[in-house]
């Protein structure tokens, strides 16, 4: 897996960051692990194949290796898997998580169940194949994510869940929004609401571009232009770069007030 913990605003928050992409549709998995605990949180588990999770075995006891404490040695412990929304590319890898780590929180929006409960069967159509036994249902949630709500991972990780939804209605957002020394910049791990140049698609059954738009708009609202976006698919982005090159940013962003207030009213955001 690549390290992103020394990338501004990422540097000197106290954990270590690092993501891969897996499966046929190039999803990012990321890991997040506290410096000082080595406890870890995996958003959007994404291997496919025991190579894949083979990988982010490594990955996890090298980042370990570096910041070990104590008699424990590099020993960490995977305490929260993260899903940004529920479908069948983000969430193919909970099964193996849970069989290795069974003491992990598993945490979605309520509003995800219903992509969660047919993942493996749509994943099908994309070329997604989840693990045998594949006729048994993914575990179920553990914790239901609510807009607003701080996970705290270790010592060092809080992140804020945004409700960001459009690609999908419960998606969400996982955001590290505390002061840092380097940038007024936040750490948003946007999933699949806004990639590199564009965002996520909108003609699933469920999705909506006018939330979509809505989403867009919230994260230019309540975060610094200088925040690093780690989205579901491609590479890392600022909100600042595409606010200047996305033309759906420019879309949302340039969407008229009494619009944005309807928008905030109908999902019951603050």
């Amino acid at each position: 897996m690549r390290p992103l913990h020394r990338r501004v605003p990422i540097k000197g928050r106290g954990y270590s960051l690092m993501y891969q992409a897996f499966g046929p549709l190039m999803c990012n998995t990321y890991a997040l692990m506290c410096d000082i605990t080595k406890q870890t949180a995996i958003v959007d588990p994404s291997c496919q194949s025991p190579d894949e999770f083979e990988v982010l075995l490594e990955s996890l006891e090298d980042a370990a290796s570096i910041h070990h404490h104590g008699s424990d040695g590099n020993s960490y412990t995977v305490s929260h898997i993260l899903l940004t929304h529920g479908h069948c590319d983000h969430v193919i890898g909970v099964k193996e998580c849970l069989r290795e780590w069974p003491r992990a929180s598993l945490h979605l929006h309520g509003l995800e169940q219903e992509n969660y409960d047919q993942a493996a069967e749509v994943g099908r159509q994309f070329g997604v194949h989840f693990t045998e036994p594949a006729h048994l249902p993914l575990p179920q949630p553990t914790d239901e994510i609510v807009d607003g709500q701080r996970i705290a991972i270790g010592d060092s990780i809080r992140l804020q869940a945004v409700h960001t939804p459009g690609h999908a209605p419960g998606h969400v957002a996982f955001c590290d929004d505390r002061p840092s020394d380097d940038t007024d910049g936040s750490v948003i791990l946007s999933g699949d609401l806004l990639f590199r140049g564009s965002v996520g698609r909108t003609d699933f059954p469920n999705a909506s571009i006018d939330d979509l738009y809505a989403s867009l708009y919230r994260v230019y609202d309540k975060f610094h232009d200088d925040s690093i976006v780690l989205s579901g698919h491609t590479t890392a982005t600022f909100l600042r770069k595409e606010k200047e090159s996305n033309p759906f940013v420019a879309a949302a962003i340039q969407r008229p007030q009494d619009w944005w207030e309807e928008a905030k009213l109908r999902n019951g955001w603050q």
